[in-house]
């Protein structure tokens, strides 16, 4: 009988051991491990107002504009979306934008002839990233390049045969800058971004954006914000693009 007794106390202990064991080990898979790399997906839309400065040889300059109210009408072709990796106070960005824009005008220096702008654009931007202060505010400090590659096509006289302007370049600009996340509370929080950057062909460039994020769930965020984006040159048709606007997406991470 005392044998049975200590058995059972023994295999009651067991069991409970084993509930122990089981819920931590439950816990456990719910946590991400500190040393593991965790990834977020965020494709996103950016409808920015546009404005690029062009120079067309014995001509005058132009500057041809899109708002951001029309620029949806104005797009022929958008694709966009970032990628960011972090595993403890090191991390990486990926940020990818492909857009194809036509731009018409009736008329240009007084002159009824018309003008076309054919205006393909694709920006990448890699960064290296690292967490200087991880409070209750994070600030990241970040590295990297931009390459911009910029496809323009003008027709003076779109109606008639003519004279046309067409140029395809690309270059690089090396870049630092930094990042602020604020939360706001569990589900809120804030983010400001900005960087600059200088490389061949006499080129600069700089972005800055404000935005939000609500977060729907452990995986999925939404975003948006205002953006803007500018770059310039020193030589060839197009001299100078600038992009500011609203911006949506949403965050999926793994």
């Amino acid at each position: 009988m005392r044998t049975s007794r200590y058995s059972r106390t023994l295999m009651k202990n067991a069991g409970g051991l084993a509930v122990v064991l089981a819920c931590s080990s439950a816990a456990a898979q719910g946590i991400p491990a500190a040393d593991a790399w965790q990834f977020e997906f965020i494709p996103y839309l950016w409808a920015p107002g546009i404005s690029s400065d062009l120079r067309l040889g014995p001509l005058p300059g132009s500057t041809s504009r899109v708002s951001s109210t029309s620029v949806l009408s104005a797009l022929d072709f958008g694709a966009m979306g970032t990628l960011e990796a972090r595993k403890g106070p090191w991390g990486a960005l990926l940020d990818m934008q492909y857009v194809k824009l036509g731009v018409s005008r009736e008329g240009i220096f007084g002159v009824p002839v018309g003008l076309n702008v054919d205006y393909e654009q694709q920006i990448y931007t890699l960064a290296g990233l690292y967490r200087v202060f991880d409070g209750p505010v994070a600030v990241d400090v970040l590295a990297g390049g931009r390459y911009v590659n910029a496809k323009t096509d003008v027709d003076f006289a779109p109606n008639l045969p003519g004279p046309g302007r067409h140029e395809s370049v690309g270059w690089w600009n090396g870049i630092v800058g930094a990042r602020v996340i604020a939360p706001i509370n569990e589900k809120w929080s804030l983010m400001g971004y900005l960087d600059a950057g200088w490389g061949e062909h006499s080129t600069s460039s700089w972005e800055a954006i404000a935005g939000a994020s609500y977060q729907y769930s452990p995986t999925i965020s939404f975003k948006f914000g205002y953006r803007y984006l500018s770059f310039e040159r020193d030589e060839g048709l197009l001299s100078k693009v600038a992009l500011g606007g609203l911006f949506a997406g949403v965050g999926f991470k793994f």
